[in-house]
């Protein structure tokens, strides 16, 4: 009897654990490759429990040739075609096969009062512009 109820119990947090990790998995949606460099996005409540609270947009580099990448960049949100917000230029390095992503990376944009379901709405629409990406023979 107690054998069973351990086997039941230890099969339970197995499965709990493993819908636990499944959640915890974020997924990126292409935005574009350009020389090698793959840019996937993602969009979130700056305060998740927050219903109007800011929309934060995650990129997620990835550096897809054989040479380091030096990036420089900017994001810009545009509304009905025109520019509206647009964030100071960023400069990464990325390793040959390297993902960098959010805000550790230095990859997390916030536009203040830009909500969520903003975002989806007809005419929004953001880029990222690179001003520059260059092989360079290693980061520094």
């Amino acid at each position: 009897m107690k054998k069973g109820l351990f086997t039941l119990f230890v099969t339970l947090c197995i499965m709990v654990c493993m819908n636990v990790a499944h959640a915890q998995i974020v997924k990126y949606e292409e935005h574009t490759t350009l020389d090698e460099l793959r840019v996937e996005y993602r969009w979130q409540r700056e305060r998740i429990f927050v219903r109007n609270s800011n929309a934060v947009l995650n990129l997620q580099f990835t550096n897809l040739s054989d040479s380091h990448l030096e990036v420089q960049f900017v994001v810009a949100y545009y509304r009905d075609g025109q520019i509206f917000y647009e964030s100071d230029e960023h400069g990464l390095c990325l390793k040959p096969g390297q993902r960098l992503r959010g805000g550790r990376a230095g990859l997390r944009f916030v536009a203040e009062g830009i909500l969520r379901q903003d975002v989806d709405k007809e005419g929004f629409e953001w880029d990222v512009l690179f001003s520059e990406i260059r092989k360079v023979n290693v980061c520094e």
